[in-house]
């Protein structure tokens, strides 16, 4: 089972302000594109139209901290780690760290909490419901760090 995944992103131009930083708000679209590669890894998608519904994998709530400036071309990791898991729920810790020479250097730090959510096709209105087989077999909470 896994509770923990990195994905590698170099910033892009479009991700950067007039200063050449990466925008704040570039760090929640690094969280979401990790997190979305982290379910492709496990076999399983974070929205997917089924027959009768769409199912989808919302936030509930996303927060970040920003350490250290990053560049245009810089190549980041962001490394998510579950932190909590619940019938519904799925909440990470995400780190971000700029490769530097040889080691790697925080940039950033965030969290997230997304919510399994479903919609009849024709409705409006998602509803919260329990994280399927793909996930909760395939997912678990890290061991505490100590």
């Amino acid at each position: 089972m896994a509770h923990e995944f990195t994905y590698l992103r170099r910033v892009e131009f479009a991700d950067t302000d007039t200063a050449d930083v990466a925008h704040f708000s570039a760090f929640f679209r690094f969280m979401e594109e990790a997190e979305h590669a982290f379910y492709r890894s496990l076999g399983s998608t974070a929205y997917a139209w089924e027959e009768d519904r769409v199912v989808g994998m919302p936030r509930v709530s996303a927060a970040c901290d920003y350490r250290k400036p990053v560049r245009y071309g810089e190549e980041i990791e962001v490394h998510l780690t579950v932190r909590r898991k619940t019938a519904k729920l799925i909440g990470y810790e995400v780190v971000f760290r700029r490769r530097d020479g040889d080691g790697h250097v925080e940039v950033a730090r965030g969290a997230m909490e997304v919510v399994y959510a479903v919609r009849p096709h024709g409705a409006k209105d998602w509803a919260a419901a329990n994280l399927p087989p793909t996930l909760t077999d395939r997912i678990e909470v890290a061991p505490d760090d100590g």
